[in-house]
């Protein structure tokens, strides 16, 4: 954990990417259920449907009756869902306690050889923090250590380049090997090595090819127990991972780990899907550990469903485990614990939660409810997780309803948060919600394009980045367009401006609302909806915009743009934001995903 993740945090959130639409890179399976009218289309009303049928005995168009329509997914491997914890930084042995309510059977911690190697080639491993993780695994839970290469000892206490250093840095990851045994899952190469204070080698020292060799050393001493896990990025650094492949990094660890912060789980499932590729296109795959993950935000509930939503899409992306940061709240990360001193908050409920009723029952599959804006994913037989554009839910006998903290839900309703259904019988009501810039995000409800002084406009392409991908180009940096957050790039000079485009698939009588939201920096982006290249809506955000409701009337084939510019000046234009299309006359207020 980074002495500085509140600022790269707060980054991640402005980088955040999310699903493109590639047959290529798909990351879920989908299971076809029956279809309910999409969103674009279904007839309008948000309210409960019954479980009648029509006279033909087939169920109302504006419905759709899960009921042993999906073929019972096969079980897979569960997700192993931990927390960290911070012995190391002298958290009390209580801490474990802790650990047992919450129910995690792995902890992330670390046991730096700065401190277990003192003098060369003698151990000091019966540390305060030692005997804590210890006390861990007699209590039945394993560990993940990360351990940076550097060490005063040895090549000037850089990251170690000699092969005196590198076979010092595996001799010590050799004495932790020997002091956990089989309570040692993972060693994992160094923490959030794509930070600017991270991979610190001698001046010359080509640092890409110095990470592998170390990597070789450590694997060879290992010999794959406890795996070796490289990589180690903030967020899916796919961009800053490839040419560590081209180096031959994959050949020499057991997995990779990744720490994909972002404020809303949608999107993490195509990062993942890119990560595979670049893996295939370097000629080997290996798993991948989210070995960090969580979200800063004094909003409980908010962080409950998102554990609950980003849980299940790393599960369904096939990685194996997880790592909720953190534990406990600290002072530098206040609110990202799963308790706050001994008290445990609603994140640590949906943990457990989780843990106990949701996760064992195996790799959650994607079904296709016949809405590309609804989320559900299948575990085992009978228990969906589901969330997305908003409706009514009607439980058939013998189904129940669960929120993120495990709470029984007599009249539940799909929205952001998410449900946790047991049972397969179930109807789902119609949606008001025609469009949605997050839950349609890279879907062909949605292209995105730069527009430059003249107007002209030019496909934006997915770009893998040194901290997560993005719709860009090289040419128009920084100009980005992620699922929650967006940049424009230039000055009123030469503005390049990021847009959104919505295509009408029918003649359509809608409302947009939206929120954008930003730091007070700057002069502030300008904002301007526009149909068919008319203005319907401007604004200038200087630091919160909500607009609408903006009536839009669309016939088939019609555009609907939305523009982002850099107003005057350049600089400090990034910007939170989404944007809704509703059936005309039943919107509802936008909040941002900030």
């Amino acid at each position: 954990m980074a002495l500085i993740k509140n600022t790269r945090f707060r980054q991640s959130l402005l980088v955040t990417a999310g699903i493109v639409a590639a047959p290529a890179l798909a990351a879920t399976v989908i299971i076809t259920t029956g279809k309910a009218t999409s969103s674009a289309s279904a007839t309008p009303g948000a309210a409960p449907v019954t479980l009648a049928s029509s006279a033909g005995g087939v169920a109302p168009a504006a419905a759709t009756s899960s009921a042993a329509k999906a073929a019972a997914p096969a079980v897979g491997a569960s997700l192993l869902l931990g927390a960290q914890t911070h012995f190391s930084q002298g958290w009390p042995a209580g801490v474990g306690d802790l650990a047992a309510q919450a129910q995690a059977p792995l902890l992330r911690d670390s046991l730096p050889w700065a401190a277990g190697e003192t003098a060369k080639g003698r151990y000091t491993l019966d540390s305060a923090a030692a005997q804590n993780l210890m006390a861990a695994c007699q209590a039945g839970r394993r560990l993940i250590l990360t351990e940076i290469p550097a060490n005063p000892l040895y090549d000037n206490g850089l990251w170690v380049s000699s092969e005196q250093g590198r076979t010092a840095f595996a001799a010590y990851l050799g004495a932790l090997k020997d002091k956990f045994g089989n309570c040692l899952a993972a060693i994992e190469l160094g923490n959030e090595i794509n930070g600017s204070r991270a991979m610190v080698f001698a001046a010359g020292i080509d640092s890409v090819a110095a990470y592998v060799r170390i990597a070789a050393a450590a694997h060879a001493r290992l010999g794959g127990n406890p795996a070796l896990l490289g990589g180690s990025t903030n967020m899916i650094g796919t961009g800053f991972l490839r040419p560590l492949f081209a180096a031959g990094l994959l050949a020499q660890v057991d997995g990779l780990a990744v720490h994909p912060y972002r404020n809303r789980a949608e999107g993490v499932d195509v990062e993942l899907a890119q990560l595979t590729a670049a893996m295939d296109g370097a000629g080997q795959r290996v798993p991948v550990w989210a070995t960090e993950f969580g979200l800063a935000t004094s909003d409980q509930a908010t962080a409950a469903g998102e554990l609950v939503k980003q849980a299940t899409m790393l599960a369904a992306g096939g990685v194996g485990q997880a790592s909720w940061y953190a534990l406990i709240d600290q002072g530098g990360f206040p609110t990202m614990g799963l308790f706050a001193g001994t008290a445990i908050k609603d994140q640590g409920r949906a943990f457990r939660f989780l843990q106990a009723n949701v996760l064992p029952k195996g790799r959650p599959l994607r079904l296709d409810l016949g809405d590309p804006l609804l989320f559900a994913y299948r575990l085992g037989s009978d228990t969906t997780v589901i969330w997305g554009a908003p409706r009514g839910l009607v439980l058939g006998s013998g189904t129940r309803a669960y929120g993120p903290t495990g709470q029984a839900l007599a009249t539940p309703m799909i929205g952001d948060q998410p449900i946790v259904l047991v049972g397969t019988g179930y109807t789902l009501g119609a949606s008001a919600v025609v469009a949605d810039t997050l839950l349609g995000w890279g879907t062909p409800a949605w292209r995105y394009f730069v527009r430059n002084r003249a107007g002209s406009d030019t496909a934006l392409d997915w770009l893998d980045d040194t901290w997560t991908g993005y719709f860009g180009n090289k040419f128009s940096k920084p100009l980005r367009i992620n699922a929650t957050s967006a940049a424009p790039a230039g000055d009123a000079a030469a503005p390049l401006r990021a847009v959104w485009r919505y295509t009408a698939p029918a003649a359509q009588a809608l409302d947009l609302r939206g929120c954008f939201a930003k730091a007070p920096a700057g002069d502030g982006v300008d904002l301007t909806v526009l149909r068919n290249g008319k203005a319907l809506w401007q604004g200038v955000l200087t630091s919160g915009l909500q607009p609408g409701p903006v009536p839009v009337d669309l016939a088939k084939g019609d555009r609907l743009d939305i523009v982002a510019g850099p107003n005057q000046a350049f600089g400090s234009d990034a910007f939170f934001y989404r944007v809704v299309l509703f059936r005309r006359s039943q919107s509802a207020a936008v909040a941002c995903p900030n």
